[in-house]
């Protein structure tokens, strides 16, 4: 207050002037944080940047970054002479980004992007880090696609991805070399691999099959499957009292070799032994969903 006192009447009014942009600069910096509490910084970009866009209805603006809670949104972008996009967009604290570009309908379109060329350049860039960040997220949610593809020899395992659904794992080898492709799987480092579907190539020769519980897991299984000197069952074993594994393979004689151990698990109700499901190389939580992760992941660990 003695400061002010000792200030002429232009000071004063400058002091007051300065202390009042102070004062409002501080309530909207308050007002703004407030208001992003539980939001996340989006990168919002679609060429042309005139484009019109909306989430669940809602205008927000393009070419610009926008604050948004974490979920899945309805995107809307229009624009005269382009095709409209419609798209379910999901916002997590790892990818952070709206992007894309618009396809020009007509020559009036063509012309414009022809003009705002810069525009679509710099979207491209945006999207190309977008892409390599949303690359990066699914590898930490899924580990195993930093190991895939895999090819050699005697076999191959790739991938496919769509959206935000776990990856499906493919497996092409022949039957004989298929024990090894599973067993490459189950070795690789910080991988679940019951969490996924997976495809082989190979036929299953056990997919048809009549259920026969009996009062044995062994007889369950033989009265169940058409056995043979061909086609075998190995020894079993229990785990957890209530359920039992063991595996079906095809012995050919004409090459001495075994072809591929298929899993087959069984759990003790009402004092009769059933198969949760049909035989497979690799038991997951998508072939084989009536069983608990640790008795999956104890039956995959069963070496006959």
């Amino acid at each position: 207050m003695h400061l002010i006192k000792n200030l002429n009447k232009k000071q004063r009014i400058i002091f007051f002037i300065l202390s009042a942009i102070i004062l409002v600069g501080i309530i909207y910096f308050i007002v703004v944080s407030i208001s992003r509490i539980g939001k996340i910084p989006i990168t919002v970009q679609y060429a042309p940047f005139e484009a019109n866009i909306t989430l669940n209805g809602t205008k927000i603006n393009n070419h610009t970054t926008v604050w948004l809670e974490p979920g899945k949104y309805l995107a809307k972008i229009e624009f005269d002479h382009f095709k409209t996009i419609e798209r379910e967009v999901e916002i997590t604290d790892k990818y952070r980004y709206i992007v894309g570009i618009m396809e020009a309908t007509d020559s009036n379109g063509e012309e414009y992007a022809n003009s705002h060329r810069q525009e679509f350049i710099e979207t491209e860039g945006v999207i190309g880090q977008a892409l390599n960040q949303e690359g990066k997220e699914i590898k930490e949610r899924y580990p195993i696609l930093n190991y895939l593809p895999i090819n050699n020899r005697l076999y191959s395992i790739s991938y496919i991805y769509n959206n935000n659904t776990a990856p499906t794992i493919a497996i092409k080898a022949a039957p004989e070399y298929l024990d090894a492709a599973v067993q490459k799987i189950k070795n690789l480092e910080d991988v679940d691999p019951t969490i996924y579907q997976i495809d082989f190539t190979a036929t299953n020769p056990y997919t048809t099959y009549t259920e026969s519980p009996k009062a044995s897991p062994e007889e369950t299984i033989k009265a169940s499957f058409t056995l043979s000197d061909t086609y075998k069952l190995s020894e079993g074993e229990y785990i957890a009292g209530e359920y039992y594994v063991a595996t079906l393979y095809k012995y050919d004689y004409d090459k001495d070799l075994i072809c591929a151990h298929y899993r087959v698990l069984l759990k003790k109700t009402n004092d009769k032994w059933h198969i949760l499901a049909t035989p497979q190389p690799l038991l997951t939580r998508k072939n084989t969903p009536k069983a608990p992760k640790d008795i999956l992941y104890y039956a995959n660990a069963f070496e006959p």
